[in-house]
């Protein structure tokens, strides 16, 4: 009688949903949303409410090339979450901090102002961001829901990562307010958007994995793997 390996629920499940699918399932999470975002961005269904940057917010227009980044980070970072389940908990945690983001730009639209911009090499990102994006769905920013959800999820998996995801972080963050594209207050909202999803995510994540430890630990399960 030989016995086949009984898998280890407390190891991380790897291998099973590789990188090119993992390519796909985060490029159809995360482009649909910036479809959504660009289409209420464009076409408001009501007149947005004036909203305004504090003053002590300086306005960096070079900075719209870190900004633009961070949009790179929400779509390829998830790529390198090598645990299937911890994939998977990304995904969740991004859908549900975005559909908690999505309505207040339905129904509650907003604008903010952009300052003048003066002529130069170092604003020449900005000036094509000003071009594709109207300064509108300023509340609350879903600019900076990808990098938090994403930074966590690649930090569980891969702990060696986590001092360079938080310096991403804490570097890129503060982009999204010195362009002028949202308020601090709404960066903090869409964290907070961000958290929700994290928290809901991790919730589910540990009941299945408490659920297939203690499959995998019961003696059924020993035996109908078992073959001559």
């Amino acid at each position: 009688m030989h016995k086949a390996r009984i898998p280890s629920f407390r190891e991380p499940s790897l291998g099973r949903f590789g990188p090119l699918r993992r390519f796909v399932a985060i490029t159809l999470t995360v482009w649909p949303v910036l479809g959504v975002y660009m289409i209420t961005d464009h076409h408001q269904v009501s007149l947005p409410t004036a909203v305004v940057m504090p003053s002590c917010v300086p306005f960096w227009p070079a900075l719209a090339l870190p900004y633009l980044g961070l949009m790179f980070v929400t779509w390829l970072l998830p790529v390198a979450i090598r645990d299937d389940r911890l994939f998977r908990a990304c995904l969740g945690a991004l859908a549900i901090a975005y559909l908690l983001t999505i309505p207040w730009w339905i129904l509650l639209p907003t604008t903010l102002p952009r300052p003048a911009l003066q002529d130069g090499w170092s604003t020449a990102c900005y000036r094509w961001l000003v071009m594709v994006d109207p300064p509108n769905n300023v509340m609350p920013c879903g600019h900076g829901i990808g990098p938090v959800v994403g930074a966590w999820f690649a930090g569980r998996d891969r702990p060696t990562w986590r001092w360079w995801l938080v310096g991403l972080l804490v570097l890129g963050l503060p982009s999204i307010a010195f362009t002028w594209q949202h308020r601090p207050v709404d960066i903090l909202f869409g964290i907070g958007a961000a958290a929700i999803g994290i928290a809901f995510a991790e919730a589910l994540f540990r009941t299945k994995k408490r659920r297939l430890e203690d499959l995998g630990s019961t003696p059924a399960n020993h035996d109908h793997i078992s073959r001559p």
